[in-house]
């Protein structure tokens, strides 16, 4: 059943005419709203499996580099943490804030500050995850590494989402 435009001339004269005319209005929206839903879920859906692709790039750079640093040049584990990540947190800015949430704005070194502090936040719970692991548990600096790491990544995405790129416009793919 199509439903029809509503005739501007004409206004319900009986109760199950105003009751039918509410009925499809209720329907119609009812519809928009389904929709809107649908287009907001495949808007996320994308941003997480955009995530988890270059996320994983941001991985193998942050992981190599702490290898190399730490394994390869001797360079303590908390040193090696630190530099591997601004390295890895300015190509994550860039990959995330070109292909993630493909944001277009005129204020780039704003929205870098604010990705740095929230990475500030899950780098210290990694440097926290990194002491326990490799100081106190004596497990494997690597696989420490990597448990700390996929902690803080959960972390920021919604760090990201929620702070760093939010407030813009549906981009027109």
């Amino acid at each position: 059943m199509e439903s029809q435009p509503l005739r501007h001339d004409h206004y319900p004269t009986s109760q199950e005419e105003y009751e039918a005319e509410l009925t499809e209005t209720e329907h119609e929206y009812e519809a928009k709203l389904e929709a809107a839903k649908e287009q907001v879920e495949d808007k996320v859906q994308g941003q997480i499996s955009r995530y988890l692709l270059f996320g994983a790039i941001s991985v193998v750079i942050n992981i190599t580099l702490f290898y190399l640093f730490y394994h390869t040049m001797g360079i303590g584990y908390q040193l090696a943490n630190f530099i591997d990540w601004i390295i890895s947190v300015q190509c994550s800015f860039w990959l995330d804030r070109t292909f993630v949430f493909k944001h277009k704005s005129d204020k780039p070194v704003k929205e870098m500050g604010t990705f740095y502090m929230t990475r500030v936040a899950t780098f210290l719970l990694e440097t926290v995850i990194l002491f326990l692991g490799i100081s106190w548990m004596n497990l494997n600096g690597t696989i420490t590494k990597v448990v700390g790491h996929a902690i803080a990544l959960v972390l920021n995405f919604f760090l990201s989402k929620k702070l760093v790129f939010k407030n813009q416009p549906a981009p027109a793919d």
